[in-house]
């Protein structure tokens, strides 16, 4: 969790006139390192060791992991793979989003869109039919912005529209 923001702290401190960090890339590559060696035979990742029965966990992960690729850091091709298909997979089989607020799912979903992968029948689904069901504005967002990356704007739309009328009223 700590290596997600690595991406980023460099541009941020260059934005706010800060210093930058010089060994931020090796400590990015040491991350990735360290989460692909805790990747199950299956795909999924474990907290300490390899595997686990988390698929939030999976999504955060790779999402990390193709934000990583994007930034231009080595990830085998064969890992990702493997992670993406663990993602897909699940998505296949994951619970009703009534009966657990879809918040794997739609983190899922966004992963494997921002890949080009998004099952686009079971997005639509959701939108259509179970945006209401999703336990958090931030899922509704994800399934949002999965929709916007598959070019779905009315949906995309009607599922931020979703989110921000669901944020508390602080």
């Amino acid at each position: 969790s700590v290596a997600l923001p690595l991406l980023y702290v460099n541009e941020l401190s260059l934005d706010a006139q800060l210093a930058v960090d010089t060994g931020i890339d090796e400590r990015i590559a040491k991350a990735i390192e360290t989460v692909l060696a805790r990747q199950g035979y299956e795909g999924a990742f474990g907290l300490w060791s390899p595997g686990g029965d988390d698929p939030w966990l999976d999504a955060y992960v790779t999402d990390f992991l193709t934000r990583a690729r994007a930034r231009g850091f080595t990830v085998s091709d064969d890992q990702f793979k493997l992670a993406l298909n663990r993602l897909r997979n699940y998505v296949s089989t994951a619970p009703d989003v009534s009966t657990d607020g879809g918040l794997a799912l739609s983190y899922a979903l966004y992963v494997l869109a921002r890949n080009g992968m998004a099952p686009v029948g079971d997005l639509r689904y959701i939108a259509d039919v179970k945006l209401n069901d999703l336990g958090t504005p931030t899922a509704k967002a994800e399934v949002g912005a999965a929709l916007a990356m598959i070019g779905d704007r009315v949906r995309a739309e009607k599922a931020f529209s979703a989110a921000l009328a669901s944020l508390p009223d602080d």
